[in-house]
């Protein structure tokens, strides 16, 4: 698998909007430790390919959504994958990794994306 190009999504939650308010400092620091971890990511394993789906972006949002919602339905989350526009807030920030789904609603730690970028299997902590 090294070989290979590996690929790590990021669903980023918008950090506020009508549906949900304003941002609560629980979810800026959900936002700052994801871009933390993005950085992170970046520096370490520069030769994966990384995509951002940020749910504030028109062009990014539906994309993201439908992607996001896939990995739910993989990872035996069929309610909210079944309505995952109006699950947002509970399954945001989301990191997959090679279409795996590594964290949902939390951000994962680093070791947790590296685990999944080395051995191809997701070990989360949901």
């Amino acid at each position: 698998m090294a070989d290979a190009v590996q690929k790590v999504e990021f669903f980023i939650p918008a950090p506020a909007c009508s549906c949900s308010g304003p941002v609560s400092l629980r979810d800026a620091e959900k936002l700052s430790r994801l871009e933390v971890l993005m950085s992170e990511v970046e520096r370490r394993f520069p030769s994966a390919e990384l995509v951002r789906y940020p749910m504030s972006d028109d062009r990014a949002y539906t994309e993201g959504l439908a992607r996001l919602a896939s990995y739910l339905r993989e990872a035996g989350e069929e309610d909210f994958a079944s309505r995952v526009a109006f699950s947002l807030r509970y399954v945001l920030p989301a990191v997959a990794v090679d279409g795996r789904l590594v964290a949902y609603g939390r951000v994962p730690d680093l070791e947790e994306v590296e685990y999944t970028l080395r051995t191809g299997e997701a070990r989360r902590e949901d």
